[in-house]
């Protein structure tokens, strides 16, 4: 409980220096995960707002694909975010497309539910 209370104090002070105008520079974000491929999302058992994606040099996970705490902040330029556990710098978001056979028209669509 201590853990949570001390990453929500952390957040909490990094929110109001944001909302002054302050921004994490490139020496605040020397130790921070990166996040490439990612995108935002929902956690589903939480509604909270996170980022799925893969990450380089979490001390916890490692590098490996991930699912963040919540996402408190994002910079206009989509190149830092901060969650509740921490700082992440952020690469290219995730390239996403959905089978072809599903874009073009509905009868592709029919035939794919069809029995």
């Amino acid at each position: 409980m201590q853990e949570l209370v001390e990453r929500i104090k952390l957040a909490s002070a990094d929110l109001e220096r944001l909302e002054q105008g302050w921004r994490p520079s490139a020496r605040d974000l020397a130790d921070a995960v990166f996040l490439d491929k990612w995108i935002i999302g929902v956690q589903p058992n939480t509604n909270q707002t996170v980022f799925w994606g893969e990450a380089v040099g979490h001390p916890i996970l490692g590098n490996r694909h991930i699912v963040t705490s919540p996402i408190l902040w994002v910079s206009k330029d989509r190149q830092i975010a901060r969650t509740l556990s921490r700082w992440y710098r952020l690469g290219e978001p995730a390239a996403l497309s959905l089978d072809p056979s599903c874009q073009s028209d509905d009868s592709n669509l029919d035939d794919a539910l069809r029995p």
